[in-house]
């Protein structure tokens, strides 16, 4: 049975006082919390909580990865307590004040300039995971955070309930989010270079607001994405429209193979 979810002003753990909810996902909720006492006290955070089966095996999935993690554009996680008796699992974050990319994304207009900036900030976090043999398996706009530094915003990557590790998959471990899978992978297969491919769907969402499969019906969406192909759009500037068209190639062959070589890339074509 799943708990009520908390109220502003109530106490977790007696360390920590519920500010609001933040969101909500298959997991279970968001908060954002005050620091009342101990380590964190003062500090604002993000707490998430999850209560059931299904959110605790995520949660824990994503909370025994994230602890080997410390990367500027990978979201920091800074404790957790696992409270066996009433199954329920407490996981502190730091707060990413701006929110998702999805949310941000929507709420604006994107110049190629802020394209370019959340493409090299999370490059430079899945090349970590890269070098290091993960795959991540979810990239999608939700799943990335902003946080503000000073005048600027810092993007970070985000949800790592599904990550891989590499040489590991099975075809029944592939998952993803439709409008953002690489071909190869509803075939049962999954590389490096499919988290490109993902990449490359969320920065055309950056670009145009949709990802590119996008479609009212579901059935000719997931067609689409199965082909893989996309036209990438003519406005865009040639070096940006060269290296989306290489990050969506439909053959995986022919794409960047990771993300240490789509940043050395980058870097070689002035794009950061």
């Amino acid at each position: 049975m799943e708990r009520e979810e908390l109220k502003p002003g109530d106490i977790v753990l007696s360390y920590y006082e519920v500010l609001g909810i933040i969101g909500r996902g298959q997991f279970g909720t968001v908060y954002k919390v005050k620091g009342i006492k101990g380590r964190y006290r003062g500090k604002i955070l993000a707490l998430k909580v999850a209560n059931n089966p299904y959110g605790i095996e995520y949660l824990w999935k994503e909370t025994q990865t994230l602890i080997l993690f410390n990367h500027p554009n990978i979201i920091s996680l800074q404790s957790y307590l696992f409270k066996k008796e009433q199954k329920e699992l407490y996981v502190l974050y730091e707060l990413m004040d701006v929110g998702d990319l999805k949310d941000y994304v929507q709420n604006r207009e994107m110049t190629e300039r802020e394209a370019i900036k959340v493409l090299w900030h999370i490059t430079n976090g899945l090349a970590f995971l890269h070098t290091r043999g993960y795959i991540h398996s979810d990239l999608k706009p939700e799943n990335i955070f902003g946080k503000k530094v000073l005048n600027s915003i810092v993007w970070k990557l985000g949800d790592f309930g599904l990550i891989k590790i590499r040489g590991s998959v099975s075809i029944l471990d592939v998952k993803g989010t439709l409008g953002y899978i690489a071909p190869e992978v509803f075939k049962g297969e999954i590389h490096r270079s499919s988290d490109i491919y993902s990449l490359g769907c969320l920065l055309y969402f950056v670009l145009r607001k949709k990802d590119p499969f996008h479609v009212e019906d579901r059935k000719e969406k997931l067609r689409r994405n199965k082909e893989g192909i996309v036209h990438v759009p003519k406005d865009i500037s040639p070096k940006l429209r060269d290296t989306l068209e290489k990050m969506l190639e439909p053959d995986y062959k022919k794409r960047f193979r990771t993300a240490v070589e789509l940043r050395e890339h980058l870097v070689r074509e002035g794009l950061t």
